[in-house]
């Protein structure tokens, strides 16, 4: 993987007090047999109360053969530890983990371990060229999108798109030739807190900041118009000011073209005024908004959009706007008369926002029924009459005539000097160094199938006809109002480097030396790169330490090998996985038969150790689907699977639907699909499923907001979202092949742990925490960049996490931005092995790996 991956050791997190002396055996761990009863005693003393694991070892192996007992000494330590000692003595029966009796208890030796930290050992992925996957979500239907490509005076290039195919946007900084620099947003960490203010953020005591998210599922975290959720991001608008960068928003209710201007090292002036300086345009007037107050029929400004700055610097040109009328978004109307109608270029005064046309066609030649601009414009109303627009440094003007398949060259008053037949042109761009003018074509939608864009090279446009050059670029798809090609030139002092930018092909850089334009780089391409976007979900395999990672949709991958991590793709169509680590099978929500939809499935057991994980069958039934038919909710923004786990005797636990709630099925290899007991309704806002090893289950929910806030998270709007985690006894037992026999009367224990955050508004992306094998929870705090352990008593034992970007790895390798703990953006998954803890960062599109520490550990030989 071309990413960041990295391994090495800093040390973040305790669960004791900085700079505390460890706790020292008073008696260190010792094994004996019970002359009374028979059964063995495991017995220690340490001289503090501190957190501690008991576990039996095979000295041969090193595996942990018994999770005797783990918890914090004290007067809540969780049984069979007790209570308020500080000297501990612990029977064994002399069988392992899953009941069995081990054959020879005497060879077998206690390890102590107190004092639990982590220590960040490695982050694998934060590709900085990571814009899209074709790996991940549903393709060009996405609402994936490039939005902007900027070449500053310098030479750098900056480059807005999502990072995903869900979000959130990423703008990145790049030099000339495609060498990642720093990533501008997500904001970096480590600036004074009024230089970020702009943004929307949170504060925590200790100073450092947290953005504030204004949606969970994609997610969106500031809030500004950069991201205003899904296909909801803002564009960039290339300003001749090197320090600054601007971006444009519209969407439905708004009144004007919003702008925004951000600092660009990722800080953001304070001043309202300076922040959001205004529409777009002030005169003439945009006339945008709600036909009638509260209407769904809005006026709307529609097109691909194109912007160039004046060669001085005073005024920018403006190209591929619309006037329409929507309805929930879909067109109504296309204006054929009006100020805004389509067929014009304006010239925009940058001072005061006031703007004139100094070019438009015919207003008769222009289609508004949707079927003919179709056919007119290349493959979908969505096109515009003129696209691109680019500007010499002798101020002339060169024009994406679509409707008239030319390009049109003006001089600086807007005459027309010269047209030069082009089909289906879209962006247009000129090298001052050379006056070669590179343009893309591009045509393609829904209707038409697949189409593509492709690069031309004009070497003097003053009097080529045809292209120099033409090479095709990329296939293209689906293409909404907004969609459109990026290119632009950065003249270096060997060639000409070319940029282009588009949908289902993040980034490409031509080198066009005088003589050929060749490929110099491939965003989408670079060695091993972007192979998963997805961190949505995690499942880990304990006895293995690998890892699956899922995308919310259907993909899943596997990280395994950490001498050398990089994800691989595995053939599991799946939104959810659990996984036996003792019995080697991984179960996953299927298809249902003969539905093509993902929103109804059954849970299916396969081989987790056999190649492209065949299923396994149970007994003679020749079924590997173990439940009925059940139903999640699906939209663009993921599967509404809520989690799915298998507790050690086989029983499946599911989160499902309201209406379904939490159910526990049950059954043996001669009968499926099992029966299943009603555990607990639950609400909308769940997700989260887990059991131990003896058979309590655990779901994380929304029931009231715990009664531990989170500092500095006061005035958040999810501070109330934030949910608990909450554990049922069985009814029944591991030996009876049911745990749930019959429904519990409630939760046995509400651990009042500030558990996630659940976006009400669209509920797919719920966090995900894990339980290990001495029943200790592990559980993210998602907005606060918070991961924390409670020992099954609800006692903290640690947490860690501080905010940063894809630019700050903890210590490691490439840490262009030191943080004072280990960097999180959005831990929405956790999981656990006996010696480490695994986080998935949603945001920063990556896993990382922290082992665990302790301050003190023996065995008994």
């Amino acid at each position: 993987m071309r990413a960041l991956i990295a391994a090495g050791l800093v040390v973040l997190a305790s669960g004791s007090a900085p700079g505390a002396d460890p706790p020292r055996w008073i008696k260190p761990p010792a094994l004996h047999a019970d002359e009374q009863t028979g059964a063995w005693r495991v017995t220690f003393e340490l001289d503090a109360l501190t957190d501690v694991e008991v576990a039996l070892v095979d000295p041969a192996t090193s595996a942990v053969v018994r999770h005797l007992a783990a918890g914090v000494l004290g007067p809540k330590a969780p049984p069979p530890l007790a209570a308020g000692s500080r000297a501990q003595s612990l029977e064994w029966d002399g069988k392992d983990d899953y009941q069995v009796r081990v054959r020879r208890p005497e060879a077998v030796v206690v390890r102590v371990r107190a004092g639990m930290g982590v220590a960040l050992e490695q982050i694998v992925g934060g590709d900085p060229y990571a814009y899209y996957s074709e790996e991940s979500g549903h393709n060009d239907h996405s609402p994936f999108g490039i939005n902007g490509l900027e070449r500053k005076p310098d030479g750098t290039v900056y480059v807005l798109g999502h990072s995903s195919n869900l979000g959130p946007p990423a703008v990145r900084r790049y030099d000339a030739a495609g060498n990642y620099l720093r990533t501008v947003f997500p904001p970096p960490a480590g600036k004074a807190v009024a230089a970020v203010t702009g943004w929307g953020i949170n504060v925590r005591p200790d100073g450092t900041y947290t953005p504030k998210f204004t949606r969970l599922t994609d997610p969106s975290l500031t809030t500004t118009i950069l991201d205003t959720a899904t296909g909801g991001m803002a564009r960039l608008i290339p300003t001749p000011d090197p320090t600054r960068l601007s971006f444009w928003h519209t969407g439905p209710g708004r009144a004007t073209f919003e702008l925004l201007t951000v600092n660009a090292d990722g800080t953001i002036p304070e001043a309202a005024g300076e922040r959001m300086p205004g529409p777009l345009v002030t005169s003439p007037p945009l006339g945008l908004g709600p036909v009638t107050p509260d209407s769904h029929v809005v006026n709307a400004l529609l097109g691909p959009v194109f912007t160039c700055p004046t060669p001085d610097g005073k005024h920018f040109y403006l190209s591929g706007v619309y006037a329409a009328t929507t309805r929930y978004g879909s067109i109504q109307e296309i204006k054929a008369d009006g100020t805004w109608r389509d067929g014009q270029v304006w010239k925009v005064d940058r001072e005061t926002r006031t703007a004139r046309v100094i070019f438009s066609l015919d207003p008769r030649t222009i289609p508004t029924v949707v079927k003919d601009r179709r056919a007119a414009l290349g493959g979908t109303h969505s096109y515009a009459a003129l696209h691109g627009v680019a500007a010499d440094t002798a101020g002339n003007v060169f024009v994406c005539d679509r409707l008239n398949k030319r390009l049109v060259v003006l001089d600086p008053t807007g005459k027309v000097v010269r047209a030069i037949p082009v089909e289906r042109p879209d962006a247009v761009a000129v090298s001052a160094k050379t006056g070669a003018l590179y343009l893309t074509t591009r045509f393609g939608d829904e209707h038409a199938g697949r189409g593509r864009v492709a690069l031309l090279k004009f070497t003097d446009w003053r009097k080529d006809d045809k292209p120099a050059a033409t090479i095709p670029v990329s296939e293209t798809g689906y293409t909404d109002h907004h969609k459109c090609s990026h290119l632009v030139v950065c003249d270096t002092d060997t060639a000409v480097n070319v940029w282009v930018a588009y949908t289902e092909m993040p980034v490409r850089i031509y080198r066009d030396d005088g003589k050929d334009l060749t490929l110099l780089k491939d965003f989408y391409r670079v060695e091993g790169a972007q192979r998963c976007l997805g961190f949505d979900r995690m499942e880990v395999d304990q006895k293995t330490d690998e890892v699956y990672l899922l995308d919310d949709h259907a993909g899943v991958w596997k990280v395994g090998d950490w001498k050398s991590p990089r994800f691989v793709k595995v053939p599991l169509r799946t939104a959810s996985i659990a996984i036996d680590p003792r019995n080697r099978h991984v179960y996953a929500r299927t298809l249902a038969d003969g539905s093509s939809s993902y929103s109804v499935g059954k849970v299916a057991r396969f081989h987790l150790d056999k190649p492209d994980y065949p299923p396994a069958n149970l007994g003679d039934t020749g079924s590997n689907r173990l439940t009925p038919a059940f139903h999640h909710e699906w939209c663009f923004t993921g599967n509404g699977d809520k989690g799915i786990a298998v507790a050690p005797n086989g029983n499946l636990a599911v989160v499902g639907d309201p209406k379904d709630g939490l159910r526990v099925f049950a059954g043996t290899g001669a009968k499926v699909p099992w029966g299943a007991t009603t555990v607990a309704r639950l609400p909308d806002a769940a997700g989260g499923v887990r059991f131990d090893p003896r058979g309590n289950l655990y779901v994380g929910y929304v029931d009231r907001k715990p009664p531990a806030g989170l500092p500095g998270f006061e005035g958040d709007r999810f501070a109330g979202a934030v949910g608990r985690i909450h554990k049922f006894a069985p009814t029944g037992t591991l030996e009876s092949g049911n745990l749930f026999p019959i429904a519990p009367i409630g939760p046995t224990v509400s651990y009042d742990v500030p558990y996630g955050a659940f976006d009400t508004d669209c509920i797919t992306r719920t966090p995900r925490f894990d339980v290990d094998a001495y029943g200790r929870l592990y559980y993210p705090t998602n907005v606060a960049q918070r991961v924390a352990v409670v020992d099954n008593a609800g006692t903290e034992i640690l947490h860690f996490g501080t905010y940063g970007n894809r630019d700050s790895t903890g210590g490691l390798p490439g840490d262009l931005v030191p943080t004072r703990g280990i960097p999180l953006a959005f831990p929405n998954s956790v999981g656990v092995t006996d010696d480490h803890i695994y986080v998935a960062d949603m945001v920063n599109l990556r896993l990382l790996r922290a082992r665990k520490t302790f301050r003190a550990e023996a065995t008994s030989r």
